[in-house]
């Protein structure tokens, strides 16, 4: 009974408590920070500054390089060449797709290559330049001669004298003919006339043709035509001229022109982008490191994307905090100092700030930053994911 009478005046008491309370402040509730350690109080952090502004923090052993790595096609693995904790170097193969049918695009690619840049066709070249040589030089000879009469003084005079014998001829002709014009029309001496007429008359209109086109200048249309024969020659010449050059590896104008160029461009970029889809189907370790996972095998069908191999450079390591406070991150500078106590290993560890990230993260409602230490030397038994204590140096 004694009991029952002393829980009831407690349920009082707590009721009269509460009942008074509402006239008071409200108290701040305690922060708890799991932590391994006894409950804090309002003022405990999970970092914090010490003595001097030194500032500590908890941190990981982290590699200073690793990576997911992924195909970017789709398709059946052919072979895996690794496995877990084998150790690899730059640049090898861990694993390839099923790449036959892209091989015989890349095969086909560099016969077109190697047919286009052949001794073949820089022959077949050289023998179009010069014949475009010929052409040109024809053209230009004819632009020249636009600004001068068709034909030298001699030339004229001669061509004077056969309209003079043309002359003369068509006048004997022309006599012949109107003596002849009384003769029946199936008389042999009329039809003698009649020819002679015509083929007089006829020399002359050519004699007179000729002395009129070789004794003026070209007419605007003239000069049209030919000022176009030039340039398309001109242009052809050069195009042929870049082909050579780019079928003997010289270099030519960026902005080089021509049908040849561009199929030999073309087929060099068919080559390529072969080449790139051959090279995508083989997985390649990015730096030297170790095959942490291998989440694949042979046979296996794979997406463009997925995770199938971690590498990590486990031999190169360096400590990450997980808990620089915003409050304490403004006393850290790159290049401080710091002393790094690795837990397991129970051994202090010189080292220095290497960079501070300039994106905040979260961490049990805190905001806090991460900070990357480079080591100045690694003590052996050192090991990815061991955790450590880090005391920033304030002011060195």
């Amino acid at each position: 009974m004694k009991k029952v009478y002393l829980i009831c005046l407690l349920i009082i008491t707590l009721m009269l408590s509460a009942c008074g309370s509402g006239n008071s402040s409200e108290q701040p509730i305690p922060t708890v920070v799991l932590d391994n350690g006894p409950a804090s109080s309002p003022t405990a952090q999970t970092i914090s500054q010490a003595s001097g502004g030194d500032v500590t923090a908890s941190g990981l052993v982290m590699p200073i390089q690793d990576a997911q790595l992924a195909f970017s096609l789709a398709g059946n693995v052919r072979k895996v060449y690794v496995a877990e904790g084998d150790q690899v170097k730059a640049g090898a193969v861990l694993a390839e797709l099923d790449n036959t049918l892209v091989q015989v695009e890349v095969d086909q690619a560099q016969r077109t290559v190697r047919e286009l840049t052949s001794p073949a066709a820089i022959a077949a070249t050289e023998q179009a330049i010069a014949t475009l040589q010929k052409t040109y030089e024809d053209a230009q000879k004819k632009v020249d001669s636009n600004n001068y009469r068709r034909a030298d003084q001699a030339s004229i005079d001669y061509y004077k004298a056969q309209l003079v014998l043309a002359q003369k001829a068509l006048d004997v002709a022309r006599d012949a003919y109107n003596k002849a014009g009384r003769l029946s029309a199936a008389d042999p001496i009329r039809a003698s006339a009649t020819t002679n007429l015509y083929n007089a008359q006829r020399a002359y209109n050519t004699a007179l043709s000729n002395l009129d086109y070789f004794t003026n200048k070209p007419s605007e249309n003239d000069v049209a035509l030919a000022n176009a024969d030039l340039d398309s020659a001109s242009a052809a010449l050069q195009e042929a001229k870049w082909y050579l050059s780019e079928l003997k590896g010289e270099s030519i104008p960026a902005d080089a022109t021509g049908t040849q160029l561009a199929q030999l461009q073309q087929a060099r970029d068919n080559l390529k982008a072969a080449q790139n889809r051959l090279d995508n189907t083989r997985l390649l370790a990015p730096f030297s490191g170790t095959v942490i996972t291998l989440n694949i095998v042979a046979g296996e069908y794979v997406s463009p994307g997925q995770a199938i191999i971690a590498l990590s450079d486990v031999t190169n390591l360096q400590i990450v905090t997980k808990d620089l406070s915003e409050r304490d991150v403004a006393a850290v500078s790159v290049g401080q100092d710091v002393t790094v106590l690795v837990d397991a290993l129970n051994a202090e560890i010189a080292g220095h700030v290497l960079s501070i990230s300039s994106v905040a993260d979260t961490l049990g409602g805190d905001v806090v930053y991460k900070t990357t230490i480079a080591l100045d030397e690694l003590p052996e038994g050192i090991r990815a994911g061991m955790s450590a204590t880090v005391k920033i140096q304030a002011g060195k």
